[in-house]
């Protein structure tokens, strides 16, 4: 993690700066803000009330707008309503709502269509960077979406549906199911698409309602949790790539919907969150693994390059290269299924396989009865003594009229029709459906298919979280840092980048937190995680400060040597841990300066 960059560097990268107006009346927030959107080069003006706001966006014109939902005076939806309401054609800027209250802004859906984007907080400040300096909306939590230009109708963003949703018995039995496409609207999520991203324990499936293709749904892995979902295709058209295909799915059969939704989530209850949040496709695809409760299938599909699909909703060749990496790391162990011809030019496994002329390579060969005339003893095809309905030695040119008097057959001949090249034994050739490139089979490559399974390290660590493999393997984000945190470690960085003041940035996790939520329950874990860093408190000095986040929690330790930390780490742990009933697993890894440059 670096200082927010200067002007310079935003010039240098050809940002343009921008004229924000952040509307936020929590103190720490506006902080943050303002000290990160400065330093980048951007002119920021801010307010903490929602009439203050108004004022402000009618007095002045902004290029974005940050409006905190809950604001005195005036919510952020009735802010932006009322401009938008009173301000007609004009220029509006970006309003990007910012709250921890998703329930509550999502309750007025049909408000929400005056933000052009929702940012949850706590927010990662790369989202902020992206809407500032990308125009780019953090709508899906982790790929940022386009925006239409300012002006542009937004209805004219929604593509109309070409398909009308396919009725089904399924979506009456009461599940609270996301739905494809009406959740999924273009670029854009739903105000129930962006709750489920956010909370996707309140949901039971992703229901596809009309056809569509892989591409279409890509916003199941480009979103934070929607992965966990299992998806049900009411069309039939994607066959074993959803979790269940409810196209043919009798009313009696309807349990079949039951079992998925109940197996997903009470796997999804051992699922740690360091998974189900990550932006990592390949902990996605573990997961996903992990809560079908079986593993990585191929089955045979023509109109796939590589000639197989697998059970999930994500490109096969996607699937493969995470798959290997996933391998590699022991994550998957692999079991041979089959082994396809490769096209060495376009990766595809679609061949024609033929016989071919082994002089133009023509498939174009038929198979001729051999003729030996006996009288010149000449040999050759059929079609060398063919004279209409006569057969004449193309040798002496006699006519031979009967059989094993004149002339026998002692065989066949492929002769080929392109080029007239006669052999006892044609040639194998592939050409790939999908460049035309022709081989010779014995030259084409090959590439082996497998199926996959979760190893016990792969179910360890998604249960238990990246405590497993320490974080000192992956830099720190600013997503994974509290909002405080982050102003305190800014501060600190200062001081060390004016006077080489030190610190030491203490990262606390649970490797132990599954088994005692299984065994125990959630209630118990939180009561002795809460007294872990009340005696964790009590352990440091008064001018350290202890933040808990959500699936981490940290101690800053001011004017402290980083190595004098890691030395005494075992004893604060040991201290903070001795009155605890129940063992946490408690996993510390320290941070110095260095580490954040």
């Amino acid at each position: 993690m670096a200082h927010a960059q200067t002007q310079q560097e935003v010039v240098q990268r050809k940002v343009p700066a921008q004229r924000v107006l952040v509307a936020e009346d929590n103190v720490v927030t506006k902080d943050l803000l303002e000290m990160l959107l400065t330093q980048r080069g951007h002119q920021v003006d801010i307010v903490t009330d929602g009439k203050s706001a108004l004022e402000a966006l009618q007095n002045n014109s902004y290029d974005v707008v940050l409006m905190d939902f809950h604001l005195p005076e005036l919510d952020g939806l009735e802010v932006a309503a009322s401009f938008r309401d009173t301000n007609g054609a004009k220029e509006a800027p970006r309003f990007v709502a910012m709250t921890s209250d998703m329930k509550g802004l999502l309750e007025h859906a049909a408000d929400c269509e005056n933000f052009d984007g929702i940012m949850p907080k706590p927010f990662d400040l790369e989202d902020v960077c992206r809407v500032i300096e990308g125009q780019e909306m953090p709508l899906s939590g982790e790929t940022p979406v386009p925006v239409a230009p300012v002006g542009k109708d937004k209805a004219a963003q929604i593509p109309a549906k070409s398909t009308t949703p396919i009725p089904s018995h399924i979506q009456k039995l009461g599940y609270n199911f996301l739905r494809w496409p009406d959740d999924f609207d273009g670029e854009r999520l739903s105000a129930r698409g962006l709750q489920a991203s956010l909370d996707n324990r309140k949901f039971d499936a992703i229901l596809v309602r009309e056809r569509a293709s892989i591409d279409d749904l890509a916003q199941i892995w480009t979103t934070k949790s929607l992965f966990s979902l299992p998806v049900i295709d009411l069309t039939g058209a994607l066959g074993k790539r959803a979790d269940l295909d409810g196209s043919k799915l009798s009313t009696a059969e309807s349990d079949q919907v039951t079992r998925l939704v109940e197996g997903f989530h009470n796997r999804l209850a051992k699922l740690h969150d360091d998974v189900l949040l990550s932006d990592d496709i390949g902990d996605k695809l573990l997961g996903h693994i992990y809560l079908t409760g079986c593993g990585l299938k191929p089955v045979y599909d023509a109109q796939e390059k590589g000639f197989v699909c697998y059970n999930a909703v994500l490109p096969s060749d996607v699937i493969e290269q995470e798959a290997k990496k996933l391998v590699q790391s022991e994550f998957l162990s692999q079991s041979f299924f089959d082994r396809f011809p490769q096209c060495d030019r376009c990766q595809s496994s679609r061949f024609n396989v033929r016989e071919e002329c082994p002089d133009c390579n023509s498939p174009n060969i038929v198979e001729q009865a051999y003729l030996h005339h006996f009288v010149c003893a000449y040999q050759g095809p059929e079609s060398d003594f063919r004279q209409g309905d006569d057969l004449v030695c193309p040798k002496c040119r006699q006519e031979l009229s009967h059989f094993s008097i004149d002339y026998d057959k002692p065989g066949s001949v492929m002769v080929c029709s392109t080029c007239a090249h006669a052999t006892s034994e044609p040639d194998v050739g592939l050409l790939c459906m999908d460049c035309e490139a022709h081989f010779d089979g014995d030259t084409v490559g090959a590439t082996d298919v497998f199926s996959y399974a979760l190893t016990d390290r792969a179910y360890a660590y998604l249960e238990t979280g990246r405590a497993l493999l320490g974080r000192k393997r992956e830099a720190m984000r600013f997503a994974e840092l509290p909002v405080e945190l982050i102003v305190a470690l800014n501060a600190e960085l200062k001081r060390f980048s004016d006077n080489n003041t030190p610190f030491a940035l203490v990262d606390i996790s649970y490797r132990n937190k599954s088994e005692i939520d299984h065994e125990h329950g959630p209630r118990q874990f939180d009561q002795a995680r809460d007294l872990f860093l009340e005696n964790l408190d009590n352990v440091l000095r008064k001018e350290d400060t202890i933040v808990k986040g959500q699936a981490y929690d940290f101690a800053l330790l001011r004017e402290t040597d980083p190595q004098e930390v890691r030395d005494g780490l075992e004893d604060i742990r040991t201290n903070a841990s001795e009155v605890l009933r129940l063992d946490l697993g408690v996993v510390m890894h320290v941070y110095g300066p260095e580490e954040f440059s």
